[in-house]
């Protein structure tokens, strides 16, 4: 099990994109936009395309996601970096949950060029729907959370209720929220924290594994990409290089 990792400096962000399709209405420039919104994302009609990111020089890559996407179980996601023309890592990852697809390099890895290779053979929908996606570095804290951290969600409904007790209830939305309580973070962290909240607060969405080197079905499963923010940072133990701080994390629908 690995420290947490927290997925910050999204690259989809600022690299050039390119896509080997796109419906004209739903390019893949929409990736670019923080809303996970189906009606907002990058569509490819067919079951498989491929993603390409493009910097002006060499940058830091760990971390690969897919998110809001209407991906079936039998998805597949290959990804590869590159330096110039030579691919310095190579993988791939099955397994989708919570409408997402994630994959961890064992290390980082520095390339200029990422291509994301998405086959989903079996989608019942003839169509690919991808709103949401990462692909960057990854920050670990020194230490890892607390275990006092939580897990939980936030139901959207409308409920109608007769007048012999009957409820009906319209489900509209399940968001999934963490609150990451961690007791020992480093001045050094501290530091980055910080610029990470600031990053946060103009309603970029970070990504956050538990164990980035958890298998792609399980980082699935625990990961979340959303909205962050945080309570104030406090010294729970005097003078030593130890600070609290409890991170509240909220999935971006």
């Amino acid at each position: 099990m690995e420290n947490c990792g927290f997925g910050w400096q999204n690259r989809v962000l600022d690299a050039a994109l390119t896509a080997s399709a796109q419906v004209a209405s739903l390019p893949v420039i929409n990736l670019r936009n923080q809303l996970g919104a189906e009606s907002l994302g990058w569509r490819v009609l067919g079951t498989s395309a491929a993603l390409i990111l493009k910097l002006p020089s060499v940058g830091i890559w760990r971390a690969f996601s897919l998110h809001r996407s209407n991906l079936s179980a039998s998805a597949s996601l290959t990804v590869s970096v590159q330096s110039g023309s030579a691919v310095v890592w190579q993988g791939s990852a099955q397994g989708v949950a919570n409408a997402q697809m994630i994959l961890v390099s064992p290390t980082a890895v520095q390339g200029d060029s990422v291509t994301m290779q998405i086959t989903d053979p079996a989608n019942p929908d003839g169509y690919l729907s991808i709103p949401l996606a990462y692909a960057g570095p990854l920050w670990q804290p020194a230490r890892n959370y607390s275990t006092d951290s939580t897990a939980g969600n936030e139901l959207g409904s409308d409920s109608t209720t007769t007048l012999g007790g009957a409820e009906f209830v319209d489900g509209r939305w399940y968001q999934r929220k963490l609150s990451i309580a961690h007791q020992s973070y480093g001045d050094a962290d501290a530091a980055v924290l910080a610029q990470i909240l600031r990053v946060a607060a103009t309603g970029q969405n970070i990504l956050f594994l538990p164990d980035p080197a958890s298998t792609p079905p399980r980082l699935a499963q625990t990961g979340l990409f959303g909205r962050l923010s945080g309570s104030d940072l406090s010294n729970p133990f005097g003078v030593a290089d130890r600070h609290a701080l409890t991170l509240t994390h909220t999935e971006r629908l």
